[in-house]
């Protein structure tokens, strides 16, 4: 019988949103599902099936919570990578990484998805159309930022006080307008 040959991790891959150096951490655990696709591409989708298989058709999966897109640098991999080693079911995990910059192991299994290109692109043209101010301050102002920030655009953080209660206000490079941290902006969609 011929000898397998696995696909091997041979380039690290960061900027703005990826950072494979987390796979090289993780600890893989038997029954572990990875879903891999290029963005855009059903991966959510696919992520919320998975998790109806996997916890029997509950209206209750925390598909964020239970599925976590790995090599996305937010939250940082200190944090997540805690999180994941954590939970006690069965883990469906998140990957956009091509296979060269993905730690690969025969004990998982893994779910690819593909997508014709020219829907891909319009997906992700009207996703980012969409985007507020607190996304880009996620992704941007998240630490361990590699290249430039995304949309180039540049954060300040200062903080406010509402109603007696005090908040961290982020302003935003690219409009002046302000918005609060890890909530949705007031200013029009871009």
């Amino acid at each position: 019988m011929d000898k397998v040959t696995w696909p091997r991790k041979t380039r690290e891959f960061q900027n703005h949103h990826f950072d494979s150096t987390i796979w090289n951490d993780f600890h893989f655990r038997d029954d572990d599902i990875v879903i891999a696709t290029y963005g855009k591409s059903g991966t959510t989708w696919t992520q919320q099936i998975v998790g109806q298989l996997l916890f029997n058709g509950s209206e209750e999966v925390a598909m964020n919570e239970l599925s976590p897109w790995l090599d996305l640098r937010v939250p940082p991999k200190a944090i997540k990578l805690p999180m994941v080693e954590a939970q006690t079911n069965r883990r469906f995990l998140k990957t956009h990484l091509p296979v060269d910059a993905l730690v690969f192991s025969p004990k998982a299994k893994y779910i690819y998805v593909g997508r014709d290109g020219r829907d891909a692109l319009w997906s992700a043209y009207h996703h980012h159309l969409t985007a507020n101010d607190a996304f880009y301050h996620g992704i941007n102002g998240t630490p361990g930022l590699v290249g430039e920030p995304m949309g180039g655009r540049r954060w300040t953080s200062s903080p406010i006080s509402a109603a007696g209660s005090s908040a961290t206000a982020i302003r935003c490079g690219h409009s002046g307008k302000t918005c609060a941290a890890g909530g949705r902006s007031g200013a029009t969609p871009r």
